[in-house]
């Protein structure tokens, strides 16, 4: 099901219902730091062409899932194919707010 909102910008999203979980892998999940926890997830995608909404989609749902209890969650994705111990593709950040943010320019 796909169904569309407002995030805090003002822009349109699409939140995807199902399908998300079979867009990605994650590789690995890494707690750091003390006087600000952070939680790094690195994520390969399924398909080599994804949107920065769809970016922001999954950086969000693995932030509900498991990252509430850091004070910033952030996802590092890797298309098919990449080197994961080289360049990521895309970084993603979700802190308390709930708003995820997507960079890969």
């Amino acid at each position: 099901m796909l169904y569309n909102n407002l995030d805090l910008r003002g822009r349109e999203i699409f939140e995807l219902t199902s399908n998300l979980e079979d867009s990605y892998s994650i590789l690995t999940v890494r707690d750091f730091g003390r006087a600000w926890r952070r939680r790094t997830a690195r994520i390969i995608l399924k398909k080599s062409v994804v949107s920065e909404v769809e970016l922001e989609n999954i950086t969000h749902q693995i932030w509900e899932t498991s990252g509430q209890d850091v004070d910033e969650m952030i996802t590092v994705f890797y298309l098919p194919g990449m080197d994961t111990n080289s360049v990521a593709y895309s970084f993603g950040s979700c802190m308390k707010d709930g708003v995820a943010r997507v960079s890969y320019r």
